[in-house]
């Protein structure tokens, strides 16, 4: 999840595909939202989907890496189009790289 506050934005990403779930949306509203008296913005741009289950913490790695790198601050929906699985060889390197 990003969370931009001056926006009154959130990106959410899930390896999983899943939606936000109400009660978090509900308190991300009234923290960000309340106080600039808007509603929260929740994009929800394609991400890669896991074929495992253990897999979720290298995915968020690698959107993590990409964002900062690309230092990615608007156009979620563009620059994350794909949701195929990361490929094997990017999640050990990765976790060659954050260990």
């Amino acid at each position: 999840m990003v969370i931009i506050p001056k926006q009154c934005k959130i990106i959410w990403f899930c390896s999983l595909h899943r939606k936000m779930k109400n009660d978090l949306r509900t308190m991300l509203q009234g923290v960000i939202g309340k106080s600039r008296g808007q509603l929260v913005q929740i994009l929800y741009p394609k991400c890669n989907q896991q074929v495992d289950s253990w897999e979720c913490g290298f995915y968020v790695m690698c959107w993590i890496k990409t964002i900062i790198r690309a230092v990615i601050t608007d156009d979620w929906n563009e620059r994350f189009k794909t949701t195929s699985p990361i490929a094997e060889d990017t999640i050990n390197q990765i976790r060659q790289e954050w260990t």
